[in-house]
């Protein structure tokens, strides 16, 4: 049983709807249906990095945390600008209004027809919301059909109900007990390795965690890095064996030494692949004087042409970011915190 309209403007006190452009308000009389509430696109939402293809493991470490959106771009509309979605595409959307959702109903969210017959879904089995659960909706558009749509902020995408509970529950969304991800929902990317049946379900598996006492000293010492150091990072966490992982400064001090190792490295082949390729172009101007040919001039030439676009290419490549020692101690000098430094090595 959904709630009818009357029911409905009689709780808009309880939805406390909230919109963040004064010239762009909520309008009862437009946007309130006969047993619905139309919700509005938000002029911000978010795409996938791009590049190459990323794996996605569902059995990762909880580093993710440190900075769980990296793998999407947040986007904001501005005036007269469309979000633009591909035959097949998925943009992460959000609800203009920001909204609660009373103690004693429950939401049920559903897309417009009119989108669904253009191939547009709006939500993938999200649209259930929780009572007592705050914050901007957020909104899965998939495209479906063959045609590419475009589409502009504050459209009425989507139609929220109001569903009466038998009686009002003990615990509401947000409730400690529950451990609620979402609290004061923004309609970002998925925190979904925050779900306590996904952490006791890593635990069985035997997989790399970190414990939020030991994320929060390893945030403490360097903050939040750069998204390549970050992955790095993780893979170290995800190669050591459950339980492993109950120091940060020995996990620091193991990744400080791969990184100063990768930076060496990096360094090396700037400096040897331009001076290698030099010497062997040298080396064949000189051979073309020797005749006759033999087999090591042909060998001379073709080393010489495939070392030029390699180096051709570190004049362009712009190595690291890395996060090794030089790095730890800056943030920690800066701080004015020395006696967080890793013990150097002997």
């Amino acid at each position: 049983m959904y709630l009818a309209d009357s029911e409905l403007v009689g709780r808009l006190g309880e939805l406390a709807i909230q919109c963040e452009h004064p010239e762009v308000q909520f309008d009862p009389d437009s946007q309130i249906q006969s047993c619905s509430v139309d919700l509005r696109l938000s002029p911000q939402y978010w795409k996938t990095r791009g590049g190459r293809r990323r794996t996605v493991d569902l059995t990762g470490s909880r580093l993710m945390e440190v900075s769980p959106r990296r793998h999407w771009i947040r986007h904001m509309l501005a005036p007269g600008e469309t979000m633009t979605l591909k035959p097949g595409e998925m943009i992460l959307g959000r609800t203009y209004e920001e909204l609660t959702i009373p103690s004693d109903c429950a939401g049920a969210l559903e897309g417009r027809s009119s989108f669904a017959r253009m191939g547009l879904s709006v939500h993938a089995t999200g649209g259930f919301i929780n009572p007592g659960w705050r914050g901007h909706m957020p909104l899965t558009l998939v495209n479906h059909g063959r045609s590419t749509l475009r589409l502009p902020a504050y459209l009425p995408i989507c139609q929220l109900m109001l569903v009466p509970l038998s009686a009002t529950p003990n615990r509401t969304y947000g409730e400690p007990s529950l451990a609620s991800k979402y609290v004061d929902d923004d309609g970002g990317p998925s925190y979904w390795w925050r779900d306590k049946v996904v952490q006791s379900l890593l635990a069985r598996l035997g997989k790399s965690d970190l414990g939020r006492d030991v994320q929060e000293r390893l945030l403490d010492r360097i903050g939040v890095p750069q998204d390549d150091v970050l992955e790095r990072l993780e893979q170290l966490v995800n190669k050591m064996p459950y339980g492993a992982l109950s120091n940060a400064d020995e996990l620091l001090e193991v990744f400080v030494r791969r990184e100063d190792r990768l930076r060496m490295r990096d360094k090396v082949i700037r400096a040897v692949t331009p001076t290698t390729s030099l010497t062997l172009i040298a080396a064949s101007i000189g051979a073309l004087l020797e005749t006759p040919y033999t087999p090591l001039h042909y060998v001379i030439w073709v080393l010489a042409a495939l070392s030029v676009p390699p180096a051709s290419l570190v004049f362009f490549w712009a190595p690291g970011p890395y996060f090794g020692r030089q790095d730890l101690r800056a943030i920690a000098q800066a701080r004015g915190d020395q006696e967080k430094l890793v013990a150097s090595p002997n």
